[in-house]
């Protein structure tokens, strides 16, 4: 043991994360406290060495926090044990280990991986329940530990399998995203025995990483409205720049007809026989955005729509994933449109992907489909545009009956529907793929343009109506490393509950199906048997369709920039996609929900601001979205736009004119500045996030008479992902000195890549009233928009 931790031998390495390292050399610590904590402790002990501690995020709602050790040797792996077993036993250590006890303090057990790893907890529910079906197998997936060589882990996995009666479905090994994965049917006594860890059967396989229930499919609400306005497609042309990844759609539908190119590489088309609704509904959601909302700008270019999942005739299951793995599934899609000698579509920078996964919510550990979406992102320059996800299960709230709540004045029912969410929040949180760290992830906003005509039925209620929150089923943050997810709101229909007693408490339901009854976006929509003609228009409620009204912008904004700069479609397309993943999250501002979230989940003091922060951003992310201000300017605003490339350890310098109106003056005024980039994921490396970028605060926000507001996430948390948002404000303009230009800085963090990285930034001067600001400020920059901007 004490040769491990000499200075002439390599440091032990501590990890947060488990992903891509060998279980046969690995430790696992079960920590009594924090994984901050145990970081401090770790710095305390010669030769240790705590790896990724910069990518930590207290997580107060881990309540069995535990960190790895990859060890050099076996042996070193049993003299640590035994360090532990010594102590444990008689609050001793040996000599020279003086050192260790604050960490051996903090830790409940230390022990080999082993079978009861291989069934994370937020999975073990899932499993569970599906091994009492009665079914004489059971699908799963299982993720194996990613090694140099495929056949290493796939060949002795496939014979434990199959030794144990299971069958393999389907396969996948996706090496920049450290990813290999099987498809499996296991007997279901196999399946019982793993959740039993027992070491003799998969659970004990040291091929295996992980054993998980099958990605499965999230139906949307959506409600058909009765005499819905004739429409059809606007006439597109050109290359498609906009892809949508989803269920077979209903390309026919008047809406629709030649607005998409459909590409069916998994023979889906004919295996739709039931009503194709999630598809048609997104299409829809991304050429017209919401029906009873005119676009002020038509989209020109048709959409590229890949057919991931088909709709069939069970009610119970209506659209579902063939026998595929959906990480296996994106990659193909993306080889098939952008490689080849004659990819289907080669200029397309936004995806669309509305396909949380309900078996897979994020608890931490990124999913292996996440890191493929990280990896294509990365590898092809793509911006994913990706839903939440949805929860549907009941709220419970005590200590207050069925009639009380309803008595209660719509204020207070938010307040109490809110800390019935609260108290949830831990399994409620975003579904995979949406911790991506590439992609932008959409939660719903509890918006939209429908206003009940009718006094609602008894025991339904809209408890958040008018608060800004995101809607009482989107899927909460934050992700990975702690970065800031979902990103922002987009509108996804105002979603009402249905109020049920309960001895003496009460039961919030959120509506299901049949949610878009009461509100939702307006969406094309498959005929029903009671339609009175193809044109049929339907609602449809949650984080899906706000993410598929983001694609739509997103895609605007590109035709929009095409239009004003006759060389922007020259720009390399990753630098294209990072500028429109910088102009989605660039407009996105916390709500008045801001001060309900501090209020009900605290902490009250209000010294504690960070932690206050972080639970608002667990709801409303960076904020609800502006699509006016990621597409137009105005007469008293002026957006900026630059890209470019970074090396390692290298910084660029913006020099930003200040317009003239916009100093002295005691008006209220702002500045906003975004920063995205794509990062390659690096599983198993001491930080997944390979590349990091941040803004360095101004030095001039005193001369120009601003300062950052308490309404946004921390410095510390918006630099967590791969977009950076920061904004600042005050009511009174002091004179800007000198020339009049404001500089701000981006800098890429020291790594090991080897090459440049792309970045865009945003930036925006505001001054409400003003005139002038636009004018001034694109009067003093070198390059100008072909054709004006819409103001």
């Amino acid at each position: 043991m004490s040769d491990q931790l000499d200075a002439n031998t390599p440091t032990l390495q501590i990890r947060a994360d488990l992903d891509a390292l060998a279980p046969e050399r690995l430790l696992v610590f079960e920590l009594t406290g924090s994984v901050l904590q145990f970081e401090q402790a770790v710095r305390l002990v010669p030769g240790l060495e705590f790896l990724g501690a910069e990518d930590l995020e207290e997580d107060e709602l881990d309540k069995n926090p535990a960190v790895y050790l990859m060890v050099p040797s076996e042996g070193a792996l049993r003299n640590i044990v035994t360090l532990w077993k010594g102590w444990r036993g008689t609050g001793n250590v040996p000599p020279g280990f003086s050192a260790w006890k604050t960490l051996l303090s903090q830790l409940r057990n230390i022990r080999p991986w082993g079978p009861q790893d291989r069934i994370a907890p937020g999975d073990y529910e899932i499993l569970a329940a599906e091994a009492e079906m009665g079914l004489p197998t059971v699908r799963v997936e299982i993720e194996l530990v990613f090694r140099t060589t495929a056949g290493a882990a796939e060949q002795p996995a496939r014979q434990k399998i199959e030794a144990l009666g299971g069958a393999i479905i389907s396969r996948s090994r996706i090496e920049g995203a450290g990813y290999h994965a099987l498809l499996c049917d296991i007997p279901t006594i196999a399946l019982r025995d793993a959740l039993e860890h027992d070491p003799a059967g998969l659970a004990g396989s040291e091929a295996i990483l992980q054993i998980r229930p099958q990605s499965i499919f999230q139906s949307i609400a959506i409600e058909e409205i009765d005499g819905a306005p004739a429409g059809v497609a606007p006439p597109l042309q050109g290359d498609p720049i906009t892809a949508i990844f989803d269920a077979v759609p209903l390309s026919a539908h008047p809406r629709l007809a030649g607005a998409l190119s459909i590409d069916d590489p998994f023979d889906l088309e004919a295996l739709a026989v039931g009503p194709r609704k999630h598809g048609t509904a997104m299409a829809s959601a991304v050429v017209h955005g919401d029906i009873n909302l005119t676009w002020t700008r038509p989209l020109e270019r048709p959409i590229h729509f890949v057919n991931m999942l088909y709709a069939t005739a069970d009610p119970e299951h209506p659209e579902r994933f063939p026998d595929r793995l959906p990480a296996d599934m994106f990659e193909m899609a993306l080889i098939r449109m952008r490689d080849g000698d004659d990819p289907l579509a080669p200029h397309v920078i936004i995806i669309n992907a509305s396909l949380g996964d309900p078996n897979k919510p994020f608890y931490g550990r990124m999913s292996g489909w996440a890191r493929v979406v990280d990896y294509l992102a990365s590898k092809y320059g793509v911006l994913f545009i990706i839903s939440a996800g949805n929860h549907h299960g009941l709220f419970e709230t005590e200590d207050m009956t069925a009639g009380a709540f309803e008595a209660l004045p719509l204020d207070q029912r938010a307040r109490v529907a809110l800390r019935a969410s609260a108290s949830q929040i831990a399994t409620r949180r975003i579904l995979a793929p949406a911790e991506a760290m590439n992609a932008v992830t959409v939660g719903a906003l509890h918006a939209d343009q429908f206003t009940y005509p009718h006094p609602l039925p008894a025991a339904t209620l809209d408890v958040w109506a008018d608060t800004g929150l995101c809607t009482i089923s989107s899927g909460l943050g934050p992700g990975y490393g702690g970065a800031t997810k979902p990103e922002i709101l987009a509108p996804g229909g105002k979603h009402h509950v249905r109020l049920a007693p309960h001895g003496d408490h009460h039961r919030l339901h959120p509506l299901g199906l049949n949610a878009g009854a009461f509100g939702g976006i307006a969406v094309a929509a498959p005929p029903s048997a009671t339609s009175l003609g193809p044109n049929v228009v339907a609602r449809s409620v949650g984080t899906s369709v706000a993410a598929a009204l983001t694609t739509g912008v997103a895609t605007r904004a590109h035709e929009a920039l095409e239009a004003a700069y006759p060389d922007f479609g020259g720009l390399p397309s990753v630098q294209r996609a990072a500028l429109l993943k910088a102009l989605l999250v660039h407009g996105a501002r916390w709500t008045q929900a801001r001060d309900l979230l501090v209020e009900i989940l605290g902490p009250a003091d209000n010294r504690q601001h960070y932690r206050q922060k972080d639970n608002v951003r667990r709801y409303l992310g960076f904020g609800a979205y502006d699509p006016e201000l990621v597409i137009n300017c105005a007469e008293d605003r002026a957006t900026l736009w630059a890209v470019g490339t970074l090396n390692a350890d290298q910084g660029r310098r913006f020099r930003i004119p200040w317009p003239a109106i916009m100093s002295g003056k005691a008006i209220p005024h702002g500045l906003r500045a975004t920063l995205a980039w794509f990062s390659p994921p690096r599983p198993g490396a001491v930080a997944y996030r390979a590349v990091r970028m941040k803004i360095v605060e101004p030095q001039q926000l005193g001369a120009a008479g601003i300062k950052a507001p308490g309404s946004q996430p921390d410095p510390k948390q918006a630099h967590k992902g791969t977009v950076v948002h920061r904004h600042w404000g005050g009511e009174k303009a002091a004179a800007i000195a000198g020339d009049g230009f404001f500089e701000i800085d981006v800098q890429r963090e020291a790594d090991d890549l080897d090459h440049a990285v792309s970045f865009a930034l945003v930036v925006t001067l505001e001054m409400a009233g003003q005139a002038e600001v636009y004018a001034q400020i694109l009067n003093r920059v070198p390059i100008k928009p072909l054709v004006p901007i819409p103001a």
